[in-house]
């Protein structure tokens, strides 16, 4: 409606209501004043029919080993990631503090007898960030588990959000931003492109935000889930949290699923295959 004929209906309204005797006037009044009262009842209980129902449809996971986490299942939406523990993450006291004397550090677990990546911690610091983008970033030397399957690479040529890409990444536990880890094999796994991007990278770069803008240090663990003998894991665990605010700037807890979609995974040998 123009702005002329909402002047023009005021106007006529005031011209009648001003032709009404006192007691009309008055039961215009009220007819107007609970009009608008329930109007704001109903308003405000759909508003919080609605808050309940999110919160109804939001339900708490929670998974604290492999086999909890190797339960969890990807929805097949281009969300590829689910949030653990209501995406806040369950660092101890003495985790979160552990080594605070040193301003960076990482340690990388030791390859298991199928020479897989496994967890890794870190004490993520603006000094060593600042320190890694100022250097020029090498190429990967190291091919990851699961990378071959008979002597052949399992990568091809694939397209993924209109863009031609490959299925698979070379992906970091620790990201070189944050190590200046070029991607020794403790730090990498086979990992499909939407786990590594968007899927892990989208976190990486909120901890980038909190390193470079607010300087905080940030606790890290990055937690590759397998199945049994399987090369390629199932999944990412990541958690994250801002040492000196106790999380405020950066507090994360997810599992990154290791998917792609239009394609079928043999976790066992790498192999991807186009459904």
């Amino acid at each position: 409606m123009k702005k002329s004929e909402e002047k023009q209906l005021i106007k006529a309204a005031q011209h009648l209501f001003k032709r009404l005797t006192r007691t009309q006037q008055i039961i215009a009044l009220l007819v107007v004043a609970v009009g608008f009262g329930t109007y704001y009842v109903v308003s405000r209980t759909n508003h919080h029919q609605t808050q309940q129902q999110v919160q109804q449809q939001e339900k708490v996971v929670t998974a604290t080993n492999a086999a909890e986490f190797l339960n969890l299942t990807w929805d097949g939406s281009n969300t590829y990631y689910v949030k653990i523990n209501g995406g806040k993450s369950t660092f101890s006291t003495s985790e979160l503090t552990q080594n605070d004397k040193t301003d960076y550090w990482v340690n990388f677990s030791k390859q298991d007898q199928l020479n897989r990546a496994n967890q890794a911690n870190a004490r993520l610091s603006y000094t060593q960030y600042m320190k890694v983008k100022k250097m020029k970033r090498p190429r990967i030397p190291y091919n990851p588990v699961g990378w071959y399957y008979n002597h052949r690479s399992n990568n091809q040529d694939i397209i993924f959000n209109n863009m031609p890409v490959t299925l698979y990444n070379r992906s970091h536990l620790v990201a070189w931003m944050f190590s200046g880890d070029a991607g020794s094999p403790k730090n990498l796994v086979t990992g499909t492109r939407a786990m590594n991007s968007p899927g892990m990278q989208d976190f990486e770069t909120k901890i980038s935000d909190v390193l470079y803008r607010d300087k905080l240090h940030v606790r890290y663990q990055v937690t590759p889930i397998y199945q049994d003998s399987e090369l390629l894991p199932r999944g990412i665990h990541m958690m994250a949290k801002s040492v000196e605010d106790d999380g405020k700037a950066c507090d994360i807890n997810v599992y990154v699923f290791n998917v792609q979609p239009n394609y079928t995974i043999d976790y066992t040998t790498g192999v991807g295959t186009k459904k």
